[in-house]
């Protein structure tokens, strides 16, 4: 799994998200790889966010809600990383 800064990732992995096909993910995972977030991109361009680690919940967004949704939930899993694993992977 390649490596990205926790500087840049909120950056890094919006953009990721604006090309990224349906029917694909990015996965995102701490160093230890004990929390993370997943996110999928639906058919209709909808995004399923599913994160793991301190809180388990899933929440469903429209492209327009995703940044705030995404800062919060990033936030919250990362608190102290300096480095984030990421793939992008086909779901179906």
């Amino acid at each position: 799994m390649p490596m990205i800064s926790s500087s840049g990732a909120i950056r890094d992995i919006s953009s990721m998200i604006r090309k990224l096909k349906p029917g694909y993910e990015i996965e995102m995972k701490t160093f230890k790889k004990d929390r993370g977030i997943e996110i999928a991109k639906e058919e209709d361009g909808s995004l399923n966010i599913r994160e793991f680690g301190f809180r388990t919940a899933e929440y469903h967004a429209a492209s327009d809600d995703f940044e705030k949704i995404f800062k919060e939930v990033y936030q919250r899993e990362f608190p102290r990383s300096h480095e984030i694993r990421y793939s992008v992977r086909r779901i179906r």
